[in-house]
């Protein structure tokens, strides 16, 4: 037995006896070690130690290894590792182990001895040692132990007028644990100390940001008041306080939960829900409390806060702020809506409303031109869905998400739907919104298609159709088919698609959906034409026809036009398929649906000269790498390689054909989890 024994487990996990590095024979000895000093002074029992040693299928001879390794370990340790039924427990003294003079050095709580106490630390505690799902906990203690010194010493520099010194250490222990705001406390208070203002304004927006986005709360009472403190520090005392009504107070707090650049007047209206709020922004312009930024697209006169009003503002007292936040997002999605009813109609939705909406005056003049109102609101839309997502509305955020997939889907904002159907997705998945979370999925789904990735969509579409099955909406059901039988259409799974595609048609047919009969008729007669039964896709794009030109669906009528179009192309009738696949290309350009547009310009693309065809072509692809779809640009970029190869330009049809084997290779490797 060693006189002197040393064993350090914070870091790499070190034994000596007598001054020398001891031999202990192996990883599984070294890891039996380590849990009995994460444990010292107890006992662990012989079972725990076989799992840490052999999480899955312990050999028949785990125990007598264990009695092996224990009997090595006390040629160095003797006595100090004692048999203690139903196992062993390591019992050392501080000057032998490192975890102890750690604890004993912190105890004291003063700067000597807490600075001793951090010395000892080199690590993750036993980082050389594979990790035991055993050990979590302890080492987990360990670590806010850590944490906790750590924080204790940059407090005591504080307080000792060294405030510089602990802001490095600060700065790390927030961006290692983001959620502990006593950390967050202490850095503002270093910051401001060493006359960093600025810098601790921004630290203060950084914990607010966090906690708001991780945890939904504000920060608590003495972090905000500091932050109080250091903004009247700094700028001198704002106008708050009794020149601030309860109206306006409403508005400055409502605007800070919307977090987006600038927003229209009428959103103050919805705020206050009053038909006008004229004076109460005349009252913050003159008092510097709003921003004026101006009119917009659409000439509406926009406002925004200054950095510091919005810093401030959610501290402001008055009442509730939901019933208000919800007016304004309401208002949104009433504008939404209303331009969304401009566009191509969208049939995939779960046919009912859930969320409050707020009368915004003037709506119809200011969504007359729909796609310019998307435009022009875009960042606030997304801001809305945010908002809603993290001020718990989750009716809202799903119900806002899928009102903006028509301008989404016909001008190809992929990144814009899918950011606002993730964020609706999370809010829905926490609040327990089984609808929402449904109909979101049914969005990202289409989005998968759209990109290629078909397991990512089975996966969407599938779920979203059993919880519309659960819930009992029929439309969301035949929606979800719908997604699921064009994914097994384009993998040419045929009978699975007119499987689910027949199920859509008969639930809108029972519904009385007659957009939705007519997508069904269309969709079945892709996969017809995809058999080669071209009298079935004529019987069924023809009643489909007839039935988009009744409702007035100029987009359906203009989707089954092209289809006629391809199914008279296979059928050898070219004079008709030019006539039919030319007016459908006239009518996506007229709506504005470039996506479409894309593929009759490829469609006709086989019926024009080479030097046409190329032209063609070429303004296709742009369309579809804008886009992102990935099929159709590998499949436009094999076909320019081709007709280059035929006019002897080998270069440059190399070029497109290896760059449609790349594209290619991308379409069912590429990822995107939901």
């Amino acid at each position: 037995m060693a006189d002197r024994l040393e064993l350090r487990i914070l870091g790499t996990f070190e034994l000596t006896c007598d001054g020398v590095a001891a031999s202990v024979g192996g990883v599984k000895p070294r890891q039996l070690l380590a849990t009995l000093a994460l444990h010292h002074g107890r006992t662990v029992s012989v079972d725990h130690l076989i799992e840490v040693l052999w999480p899955q299928d312990p050999p028949r001879s785990a125990l007598a290894n264990v009695q092996t390794y224990v009997s090595a370990l006390r040629t160095c340790l003797g006595d100090r590792l004692r048999r203690q039924p139903p196992g062993y427990r390591l019992e050392l003294c501080p000057d032998e182990l490192d975890l102890l003079r750690f604890e004993e050095h912190a105890r004291g709580g003063d700067p000597a001895g807490l600075a001793a106490a951090l010395e000892l630390w080199r690590g993750e505690p036993l980082e050389n040692l594979p990790a035991s799902p055993l050990w979590r906990t302890e080492i987990d203690r360990l670590v806010e132990r850590h944490r906790s010194v750590r924080q204790s010493r940059a407090r005591l520099r504080i307080e000792a007028g060294q405030p510089a010194a602990a802001v490095d250490e600060l700065r790390r222990l927030v961006g290692e644990e983001p959620l502990r705001e006593e950390a967050w406390q202490l850095l503002v208070t270093a910051l401001r100390d060493a006359g960093h203002r600025a810098e601790a304004l921004s630290a203060y927006a950084a914990a607010r940001r966090t906690l708001t986005e991780e945890l939904g709360v504000e920060p608590g009472e003495p972090l905000r008041r500091l932050h109080r403190t250091l903004l009247v520090e700094e700028e001198g005392p704002l106008p708050f306080g009794a020149r601030l009504d309860g109206a306006a107070a409403l508005v400055l707090r409502g605007l800070a939960r919307l977090a987006v650049p600038s927003v229209p007047g009428w959103v103050t209206a919805a705020l206050l829900d009053r038909p006008d709020a004229t004076e109460v922004l005349a009252s913050l312009d003159r008092a510097r409390l709003l921003r004026p930024a101006g009119p917009d697209e659409l000439g509406q006169a926009r406002y925004g806060l200054p950095v510091l009003v919005g810093l401030l503002a959610p501290d402001l007292p008055g009442e509730a702020i939901g019933a208000a936040l919800a007016r304004a997002l309401g208002g949104y999605l009433s504008l939404a809506e209303r331009a969304a009813g401009g566009l191509p109609p969208q049939v995939f939705g779960p046919g009912l409303t859930v969320a409050p909406r707020w009368p915004v005056p003037d709506a119809a003049e200011l969504t007359g031109d729909p796609v310019r109102w998307f435009a022009a609101e875009r960042q606030a839309l997304l801001g809305a869905v945010e908002a809603a997502a993290g001020n718990g509305l989750s009716d809202l955020a799903w119900e806002l998400a899928h009102a903006m997939v028509a301008w989404c889907d016909m001008g190809g904002h992929t990144a814009e739907w899918e950011q606002t159907h993730r964020t609706a997705l999370a809010a829905c998945r926490a609040g327990g919104n089984l609808l929402g979370e449904a109909v979101t999925l049914r969005g990202l789904g289409q989005l998968h298609l759209y990109r290629d990735h078909y397991e990512e969509a089975a996966e969407a579409f599938s779920r979203s159709r059993l919880l519309f099955a659960r819930l009992g909406n029929l439309c969301g059901q035949a929606a979800a088919l719908a997604g699921l039988g064009t994914g097994h259409r384009i993998r040419g799974e045929l009978d699975d698609a007119l499987d689910c595609y027949r199920q859509a048609l008969e639930a809108y047919r029972m519904l009385g959906h007659r957009h939705g009969e007519a997508y069904a008729l269309g969709a079945l007669g892709m996969v017809w034409l995809a058999r080669g039964d071209l009298a079935e896709a004529f019987r069924d794009f023809g009643t489909g026809l007839r039935l988009a030109d009744e409702i007035g669906d100029a987009h359906r009528s203009a989707l089954l036009t092209r289809q006629l179009g391809l199914a008279r192309l296979r059928s050898g009738d070219l004079a008709h398929a030019r006539a039919d696949l030319t007016a459908a290309l006239d009518r996506f350009a007229v709506l504005g649906d470039a996506h479409c547009e894309a593929y009759c310009l490829t469609d006709l693309a086989a019926l024009e000269a080479p030097e046409v065809a190329v032209r063609r072509l070429t303004q296709a692809l742009e369309i579809f790498e804008r886009i992102g779809d990935r099929r159709a640009q590998a499949q436009t970029s094999r076909r320019l390689g081709e007709l280059h190869r035929g006019d002897a330009r080998y270069g440059l049809s190399d070029a497109y054909l290896a760059e449609a084997r790349r594209l290619q290779s991308t379409v069912e490797m590429t990822r995107m989890p939901f």
